[in-house]
């Protein structure tokens, strides 16, 4: 047989193949309802590219069949023709069925979302982030998300950056389980974040109640929440509160009284904290700055003397030494400044 003879005989196949399906998608036509048409279609789990040859030939019968159209989308989108997939979606966008909008915007959703991870270029993928939250918002705000996929939309909700959404998201989360440490700080930055005062207020107390692992750090989230709103009664109330169960507090308590200026208070708690401590490193950090409270409430005489309390115990430290005679010298006690130099001079001439 010669090449012209072969070439004929494919030419003859392929037409045979072609009026072969024309032939047979008549009868399925005439002898199958299109709903039933559109059951098998949907049934088909292989042959994408036969089924969208079905819809196709279908919709040129009945084009106004947004449900086709559907289909074919979805279809096309797993043969790989993501292109004739998106057309259709943007028709069905704007239908006025409710059910054909929500499954085109959500379809639609999901092919824009793979582009935005198969796309290399950053501005193609900028814009299509700004399609996706512009999509997001249409399906959070019209509720075209199915009420147990939570989870998912949180998760879309982080991705394209809807804190709104992501709140309202958490929160039914939350319901599901109030003791979730994870969720709790979620929502607590979130809420921060949203200038939720109020309710992050809430929040930090319940992670304090909960997270027993890091509960000094949200008590310490509460005490400078309440120091930013100014409720320093309840600030000092959660110092005051936790002292028995941590030295920490009792030295943020002396830190505390100082900023607000209530001196005398905050000398004697950092004397609380001199006799407590068992380290000479410690006692005179904490004597320094008794001292420092004493000096910035202006009293002298109160001051000098509480100095010359502690000289003997300091008299050996020369760093001390000096910053004692600083401290006499500055409130005007030159007296204690002298008598200080003689016991200095004295124990090196020994």
């Amino acid at each position: 047989m010669n090449n012209d003879q072969t070439n004929r005989s494919y030419v003859i196949t392929y037409k045979e193949l072609f009026f072969t399906f024309m032939i047979f998608s008549i009868i399925l036509f005439v002898l199958y309802p299109k709903d039933s048409l559109k059951e098998q279609i949907l049934s088909e789990k292989s042959n994408y590219d036969l089924s969208m040859l079905y819809l196709q030939n279908l919709l040129k019968n009945t084009p106004e069949d947004e449900s086709l159209m559907l289909i074919l989308a979805d279809q096309s989108l797993r043969s790989g023709n993501a292109d004739l997939s998106l057309h259709l979606l943007n028709l069905l966008l704007k239908s006025k069925d409710q059910e054909i909008k929500t499954k085109a915007t959500l379809l639609t959703y999901k092919l824009k979302k793979m582009r935005y991870f198969y796309i290399k270029d950053k501005k193609q993928k900028v814009k299509i982030l700004q399609e996706l939250q512009g999509l997001f918002s249409m399906i959070y705000t019209e509720k075209m998300y199915k009420p147990d996929a939570i989870d998912k939309w949180h998760d879309e909700a982080l991705f394209v950056e809807n804190d709104n959404a992501r709140y309202y998201f958490l929160q039914k989360k939350i319901k599901k389980d109030s003791t979730n440490i994870s969720l709790l700080s979620q929502r607590y930055y979130l809420e921060k974040k949203l200038a939720h005062k109020e309710k992050a207020l809430v929040t930090l107390r319940l992670l304090v109640k909960y997270d027993f692992k890091h509960r000094r750090k949200w008590l310490m989230q509460e005490y400078y929440t309440n120091i930013a709103n100014k409720d320093y009664k309840d600030a000092e109330l959660i110092l005051k509160e936790n002292l028995k169960k941590d030295d920490f507090y009792i030295i943020k308590l002396a830190e505390f009284y100082f900023m607000q200026k209530e001196y005398r208070k905050s000398s004697d708690t950092y004397k609380i904290m001199y006799k407590k401590s068992k380290k000479y490193t410690q006692k005179r950090a904490y004597f320094y700055k008794l001292v420092t409270s004493l000096e910035a409430a202006k009293n002298a005489t109160l001051t000098a003397n509480t100095i010359q309390r502690y000289e003997a115990y300091f008299i050996h430290d020369k760093e001390v030494r000096r910053f004692m005679l600083k401290k006499y010298m500055a409130i005007g006690k030159l007296d204690y400044a002298v008598s200080l130099s003689k016991k200095i001079l004295n124990k090196e001439l020994r």
